[in-house]
């Protein structure tokens, strides 16, 4: 019986993954070693887990996705793979606590950064500016903090800093004083409220057709909301322990603040670095642990983005255990 016949239809799910044909070669070239299993560390909707197990028949693929709605989602998406699907509904930064027996035999640990188009379109929380819906944005609704928090809580010092930190925002302290003073008379309770008072702070001139300029001070938030950089940063440290030799790490970013990190923890783990202080402090003396095999990131091709505008910002980067 084909699997075609039993999945769950595409048009169901929100999310279009993007830069399949680099994920698919990169990850062949890694099947050669450990035990054939690869974790994807932000599952989503299953869409590269799904492109994955339809083109390598003896693979087996680990999930971490921390929103337990979406997990339901690629549930019922990926149930025909039976046990070579295997689903954990925690933050990729957790990762030891789930494989620690597989210490040096994984082939492959993925990583689709930022967030799925599921959570703007259908989630209801908040993350997209074209809607009118609380001020949430956690990924994990256990989590305690959340947008509202944020928004009608922080000082406007507080506010400024971190619109500039996470969302590199130029117009940061000038959007926190309007905010400031809005909350002052009314808290700030909608993402379509937040949406508007950013578009009033920043000069029209600076209204660039196609990027909406909301859309720096929302990254922020939801950034901050998540801990997405501090999970960004132990994960990548912890995957390299568990790769078998010749396993490869593939991280897609989508934009600098991602990439960056990426970029910075290959480069540390090239030079055998696997510690957190700042170079001139650092005292690791040994071998690489890695080669990059990505000497600048892949970028998605021009076909791919005029079918999938989210792939406009993707960057890919790879690394191989030594």
């Amino acid at each position: 019986m084909s699997h075609e016949n039993n999945q769950v239809p595409d048009n169901l799910y929100s999310h279009a993954p993007v830069m399949c044909r680099e994920v698919l070669e990169y990850t062949q070239g890694a099947l050669n070693v450990g035990i054939g299993l690869l974790v994807d560390c932000t599952l989503g909707e299953g869409g590269h887990s799904l492109m994955l197990l339809q083109n390598f028949q003896n693979l087996r693929i680990i999930g971490f996705e921390r929103d337990s709605e979406i997990l339901e989602h690629a549930k019922r998406r990926l149930r025909i793979y039976g046990n070579r699907m295997e689903f954990i509904n925690d933050n990729y930064l957790n990762i030891s606590s789930y494989i620690n027996k597989y210490k040096n035999k994984i082939s492959v640990f993925l990583y689709d950064f930022g967030i799925s188009s599921f959570h703007y379109e259908r989630s209801g929380r908040g993350f997209s500016f074209n809607k009118d819906e609380i001020l949430d944005m956690r990924l994990n609704l256990d989590d305690r903090v959340n947008a509202y928090d944020i928004i009608n809580n922080y000082s406007v010092k507080e506010l400024g800093d971190l619109f500039w930190e996470y969302g590199e925002e130029r117009f940061a302290k000038r959007i926190a004083r309007v905010i400031g003073n809005r909350r002052s008379i009314k808290k700030i309770e909608t993402s379509g409220e937040l949406a508007r008072l950013v578009l009033s702070a920043i000069p029209k001139k600076y209204h660039f057709k196609g990027i909406h300029p909301a859309t720096r001070v929302f990254q922020a938030i939801r950034i901050v909301v998540n801990e997405e950089l501090y999970a960004i940063e132990g994960s990548l440290k912890e995957a390299c322990q568990y790769l078998a030799h010749g396993g490869r790490i593939i991280a897609i970013s989508f934009h600098s603040l991602e990439d960056r990190i990426v970029k910075n923890r290959f480069k540390r783990l090239q030079r055998g670095c696997d510690c957190d202080e700042y170079p001139q402090y650092c005292h690791c003396n040994i071998s690489p642990f890695v080669k990059i095999l990505t000497r600048k990131p892949l970028l998605p091709t021009e076909d791919e983005v005029a079918i999938n505008k989210r792939a406009r910002s993707a960057k890919l980067r790879v690394c191989e255990r030594l």
